[in-house]
């Protein structure tokens, strides 16, 4: 199943999750990070073989220097070469429904 319109969404492990929805990214490398989901994927319409369906986010790039220096230095660590905020694909981002928190709009 593919869901692109708002409100379509999944619940799994009790955590459900809808296209719209504003988020904050929890346990992985995009922790801190908030953003929007934008199409949730589950089944054989995966892209990935992980074992939870597939959650679509695009996140915001943060509006503070110090926490845009913090993520630069994170990837570039991860990577093993330099990256800047203008490398990183923050706008497509494939997240399991366990690394996300729904927020509200004012967070």
């Amino acid at each position: 199943m593919i869901c692109t319109k708002a409100r379509e969404g999944i619940t799994a492990d009790g955590i459900s999750l809808a296209v719209g929805d504003r988020v904050i990214a929890t346990a992985s490398d995009y922790a801190g990070l908030k953003g929007y989901i934008f199409e949730i994927r589950t089944g054989a319409d995966k892209d990935t073989e992980n074992v939870t369906d597939d959650v679509y986010c695009s996140f915001d790039v943060p509006d503070n220097e110090k926490e845009i220096k913090l993520l630069e230095e994170h990837f570039s660590d991860l990577y093993g070469e330099k990256k800047t905020i203008d490398d990183l694909p923050l706008d497509l981002v494939i997240m399991a429904p366990e690394e996300l928190r729904r927020i509200g709009e004012d967070e």
